[in-house]
């Protein structure tokens, strides 16, 4: 309706049918780059709405501590969907679990062991995720796999190492 009267009141003072439909066209553009901005704007906030809440949730769920006699559980979220659970039993062995996504039964995770308390990783377990069938998609041993997967136990043994500093005081 605005769009109408500004263009009734244009042709009112000129006569120049030509100028009259560039001005309406112009007019139309303006009203059509308005509405898009206020849609991006609008979906942009959905997003980031749902992000944060996601987040929100992925902290609610995850970000705990379990103590038992036989052993602690330490699990924290990462980024928006993924966490980390860290156990340590009291005969000195250490677990740690990497979920990337929301959860196991949904994404891959990770397994790493230290079975001998040594801080250093025995096993790096990688399956993938429930739905899966054969969802173990890789198993190293470090008696047999280090020398050909020296990195990935390197990798392992740093998450270890840092989450030992953190937790294991």
């Amino acid at each position: 309706m605005k769009i109408l009267i500004k263009c009734f009141i244009y042709v009112s003072c000129h006569t120049n049918l030509h100028e009259v439909i560039e001005k309406q066209e112009e007019i139309k553009m303006v009203s059509v780059f308005k509405d898009l901005k206020w849609a991006l704007g609008m979906y942009a906030g959905a997003l980031a709405l749902g992000a944060l809440l996601t987040r929100g949730c992925n902290c609610a769920w995850n970000n705990r501590e379990i103590s038992k006699p036989s052993h602690q559980t330490i699990s924290y979220s990462t980024g928006i969907t993924g966490h980390v659970e860290y156990t340590r039993y009291d005969d000195g062995t250490r677990d740690v679990k990497i979920y990337p996504g929301l959860s196991h039964r949904l994404f891959d995770s990770e397994l790493y062991q230290d079975l001998d308390g040594d801080g250093l990783v025995e096993r790096i377990r990688r399956n993938g995720a429930e739905w899966k069938m054969n969802r173990l998609n890789k198993l190293l041993v470090r008696e047999h796999d280090y020398a050909e997967h020296k990195e990935e136990f390197d990798e392992a043994d740093q998450k270890l190492q840092e989450l030992i500093e953190k937790y294991d005081k």
